[in-house]
């Protein structure tokens, strides 16, 4: 079953992700992913300059909002000095307390067909399209200067962390399109300079589209706006450049925040929207990949979870994951650069450590498993460092088997059936298990494995499921302690039933087929073949008390033990006789 899970697991993921993308469940996860890696600084347009309500201004004429005739003498000075646009971040929609400043500022702004103003609008969804944003209410500056001046919205809206990354370029108003503020101060620029403007800016859903931000705060050129009203600066600095003026200072204005190059600090609303503005001149846009792209990148890494990744060691498949989440990356940041898509990378990571990580949890759920499959199976049949070593090997217990050289023991109770006729049950079995105690802990001492037990008799294997060296010498070292070990037994027996109870034991050495047989709902791991066939057949000739070996054993233990000729045996489906040696004795 856990098998199973680990190839169904990344299909699960694959499932669960491309739902969570489509909905767009789990923005933060790219959105770190585009900070900190795909967002890249770049040189600034040298023609955007910031006029900024600064310090220097603050100190000079006082706390903002300043008296309106202050705007009007930059506007004025500015317009002198042949700025090719000038856009006010400032949202002048009442009347002054002076109404001479506001008509000062209203005949600034009528000597000029250069200057954009701000608005601002009460956003809605849209009736027919929820997803889209339109104006509910747009806030325009008073009436004389609206009709003076172009105008467009400041709105912008921040991510839910609050970093800004994407610019609302127009919405409508009832019947009307209105355009943002930064791309109005694009299009009247572009008009000055003769060159067409570009209306057919790629957006998404909500009508915005990904800023390329150019720099960090304080990166555009900056002067000081009392600077300009008293002409401190050469008129070259201005002629044909793009002119922004707005708060540049801690405390006052709003539209501040955050963004990809710098999380940190906030920048200015004045310095956002010359970064929104050099997009625009550059006419490149990022995008964000097609659904179909991003799920194909998903499908592809689902496909390689599930063929590579969950089949592999975890020391390797982590190195491969690391591999396909640096790859991803990579692609992603070409894509980024030279085809400017945004791929939803942070699902695809994500995606990929969720895989690497389940599957090593069910990886070591299953050998755990194996594990306890394992000494459950063996546990009661060999000794428990031999136990120890299968686990460590990693050997997998599945229905197959392999020819390995080993050495079978066959042992068996002489008198048993005489016995078993004369006692009542609960005598039989307790003696029947004073001897296989006997037989197991000899079998067990000498790293031999119990196979099976018959009745009275029990059948071991020498050099499997672990590697025995002389594994023969040890399956006779087994058998010899059996006979020394049934001494004492016998004497208890005979005493206690009044029947003389001895071993017969056969060992042959060989090839054998070892290996798990039955069905996949009951198996058994043992040896067939006729290397077993044949020491069955001279455990069934040996003598209460006598230990038979085949000349294949008898040559690999001969310096070992002490043993008498029996000659040659017939053995049933042998055409030629089995030479076969009583042990006398193994020598220490």
């Amino acid at each position: 079953m856990l098998k199973k899970l680990k190839i169904l697991l990344p299909v699960v993921f694959f499932a669960i992700f491309g739902a969570l993308f489509y909905l767009d469940f789990v923005p933060g996860i790219d959105n770190f992913v585009h900070d900190n890696i795909m967002a890249r600084s770049r040189p600034v347009a040298e023609n955007i300059i910031i006029v900024g309500v600064d310090e220097r201004s603050l100190n000079e004429i006082g706390t903002w909002p300043w008296p309106r005739l202050f705007m009007a003498e930059a506007i004025e000075r500015l317009t002198e000095m042949g700025a090719a646009v000038i856009g006010v971040n400032v949202l002048y929609d009442t009347y002054g307390a002076v109404p001479e400043y506001d008509e000062q500022l209203v005949q600034a702004a009528q000597a000029t067909d250069r200057l954009v103003l701000g608005g601002m609008g009460i956003l809605s969804p849209h009736q027919a399209d929820p997803d889209f944003l339109t104006i509910e209410y747009y806030v325009m500056p008073f009436d004389e200067l609206a009709n003076a001046a172009n105008t467009g919205f400041l709105n912008i809206a921040p991510d839910n962390d609050g970093v800004l990354r994407r610019s609302l370029n127009n919405l409508r108003f009832g019947d009307i399109i209105v355009n943002s503020f930064p791309f109005e101060v694009y299009r009247i620029y572009r008009q000055t300079v003769g060159q067409p403007y570009n209306y057919n800016i790629p957006l998404d859903s909500d009508g915005q589209f990904p800023i390329n931000f150019s720099a960090d705060p304080d990166s555009y050129t900056s002067l000081s706006l009392w600077g300009v009203i008293n002409e401190e600066y050469p008129a070259s600095i201005f002629r044909n450049a793009i002119v922004l003026i707005g708060p540049y200072a801690q405390g006052i204005g709003d539209g501040n925040f955050p963004t990809p190059l710098n999380r940190s600090v906030a920048t200015f609303g004045i310095e956002i929207y010359a970064n929104i503005i050099q997009n625009l001149l550059e006419d490149e846009f990022k995008q964000d990949a097609p659904l179909f792209f991003n799920l194909g990148v998903m499908s592809i890494l689902c496909l390689l979870a599930i063929f590579i990744i969950r089949q592999l060691k975890p020391v390797l498949s982590l190195t491969i994951t690391i591999l396909l989440t640096m790859t991803t990356l990579l692609a992603a940041w070409f894509m980024y650069g030279q085809m400017f898509w945004i791929i939803s990378v942070g699902y695809s990571i994500l995606f990929l450590l969720l895989c690497y990580l389940s599957n090593l949890v069910l990886g070591l759920m299953i050998a755990q498993g194996e594990k306890q499959h394992i000494q459950g199976l063996f546990g009661r049949f060999v000794a428990p460092e031999v136990v120890k070593q299968i686990v460590d090997s990693g050997a997998q217990l599945e229905l197959g088997g392999a020819i390995r050289d080993v050495t079978l023991v066959f042992v068996d109770i002489r008198g048993f059936t005489a016995f078993s006729e004369a006692n009542p049950p609960e005598i039989v079995v307790e003696m029947v298990n004073r001897y296989l105690e006997l037989t197991s802990r000899s079998i067990q001492e000498n790293n031999g494995t119990i196979d099976k037990y018959i009745g009275d008799a029990t059948m071991a294997i020498f050099n499997a499921p672990n590697d025995v060296p002389d594994h023969a010498l040890c399956a006779v070292k087994a058998a010899w302690g059996m006979k020394l070990g049934s001494v004492a037994l016998r004497e208890e027996i005979l005493k206690d039933y009044g029947v003389d109870l001895q071993f017969g034991v056969g060992i042959n050495s060989g090839p054998a087929v070892i290996g798990n047989m039955g069905s996949d709902f009951r198996m058994d791991y043992t040896a067939i073949g006729d290397t077993v066939n044949t020491a069955a057949r001279l455990e069934s000739a040996s003598k209460g008390g006598q230990i038979i070996i085949s000349d294949a054993t008898y040559q690999r233990v001969k310096d070992y033990v002490d043993v008498v000729d029996l000659g040659q045996i017939s053995v049933k489906n042998k055409a030629l006789g089995i030479q076969i040696y009583s042990v006398e004795g193994v020598r220490s």
